[in-house]
């Protein structure tokens, strides 16, 4: 009796632990296991598709950091005609209006974060995007003006600081409203959704507040 009874409590106590150790590793060490293999995975693609590694978190432990040779991604190009006008400020009495051509790229820099966590089970990751921002602005010259008997170079060094600044916030404001960033977002999170396939992983987009 006494044997028997032994062997019924060592069996049980056997099967406690065997569950015991199955949920463990189901519930817990496998999910997490699964994530940081996808972390790693997700480290490797973004290296070779953009020559970058995202800073990568696996059960809110960070695997790596962020980390590029590059200062910037450009994202989008664009291209601007633009004219202002300048009531009462040419040079000997009257108005005339100005106007010049401008390029710009759309993009991030490497210095602001992007950031992945991947969800424990490896298969879903949240990101954070970097702020799209218009990387550069050029003028193309020359500036021309109308009427035409202005001259750029015999105009002041204040008047041609007002043109300049004038056409470059006009320039700014048709970019914008002409979707240069918006261009770069899409065109960015296309990047990003495509290297994430590549590791099997879902990518839920959340604002730099953790709000989706």
């Amino acid at each position: 009796m006494g044997s028997r009874f032994f062997w019924l409590s060592f069996g049980g106590a056997l099967l406690i632990t065997s569950l015991s150790a199955w949920a463990a590793w189901e519930f817990f060490i496998k999910p997490m296991d699964a994530a940081v293999r996808t972390a790693n995975l997700l480290h490797e693609k973004f290296q070779g598709a953009l020559g970058v590694s995202p800073r990568i978190l696996a059960n809110a432990g960070v695997l790596f950091s962020q980390k590029s040779e590059l200062e910037l991604l450009v994202l989008s190009h664009g291209e601007v005609s633009v004219r202002e006008t300048f009531e009462g400020q040419k040079p000997g009495g009257g108005g005339f209006s100005a106007g010049a051509v401008f390029r710009a790229e759309g993009g991030f820099f490497f210095r602001d974060a992007l950031q992945i966590n991947v969800r424990r089970g490896g298969a879903v990751a949240d990101v954070i995007l970097p702020q799209i921002k218009i990387l550069r602005l050029e003028m193309t010259p020359p500036i021309t003006f109308d009427p035409g008997d202005m001259n750029w170079d015999k105009l002041t060094e204040r008047l041609q600081t007002r043109i300049s600044r004038s056409l470059e916030r006009r320039a700014k404001v048709e970019f914008l409203e002409g979707g240069l960033l918006k261009r770069a977002e899409d065109e960015l999170r296309d990047k990003v959704l495509k290297i994430a396939a590549q590791a099997g992983c879902e990518l839920v987009f959340v604002a730099s507040d953790g709000t989706r």
